[in-house]
Order: C-alpha cells, then structure tokens, then sequence
C-alpha cells in the first residue's frame, strides 16, 4: 500500500457540495485522490498524444516520399496478389 500525506486543501464551495453528494460518507479523501489520480493520468495522456501528433507530422513529408518510391513495385505485384486471394475465396 502506497504511503499517505495529510494535506490541508481550500475548494469552492460547490467542488465540495458535489464531492459530497458523489463521495460515500468519510470517503472525500479517497473520491479526492482518486479524482486526481484520473486528472494527472488524462493530462499525460493528452500530451502523449500531441507528441505523437507532432511526430507524425514531422515525418509525413519522409514517409510520402518512401511511399511514392515504393509505388511502382507495390503496383507491380498487387494485381497478382489481388487474384489469388480472390481464387482461395
């Protein structure tokens, strides 16, 4: 089990009219951390994703020009492949 710290928090009054219609009675602490635990978790979550956004975009030019020089192969073999999988069917 994971240690604990006593903190001493301040929140509006209407965070703490909802936390205690939600928490189970004696349970804020736990509703709480729980509560951050998921915020911490979806704001990682969300910069991972604008890192990899980021990182796709930094190499699509690249990876456009890797396709496009693959492209006369790839439609070499395709229609062959293409019929044989339509045979097995």
């Amino acid at each position: 089990m994971s240690q604990k710290e006593k903190v001493t928090l301040t929140l509006p009054s209407e965070v703490m009219d909802v936390v205690r219609e939600e928490a189970e009675p004696r349970g804020y602490s736990k509703f709480i951390a729980e509560a951050v635990t998921y915020y911490i978790q979806e704001q990682r979550r969300l910069a991972l994703r604008e890192r990899l956004i980021a990182g796709y975009q930094a190499s699509a030019e690249r990876d456009q020009a890797l396709a496009e020089e693959w492209r006369p192969l790839e439609n070499e073999v395709w229609p062959e492949y293409s019929d044989r999988a339509e045979e097995r069917e």
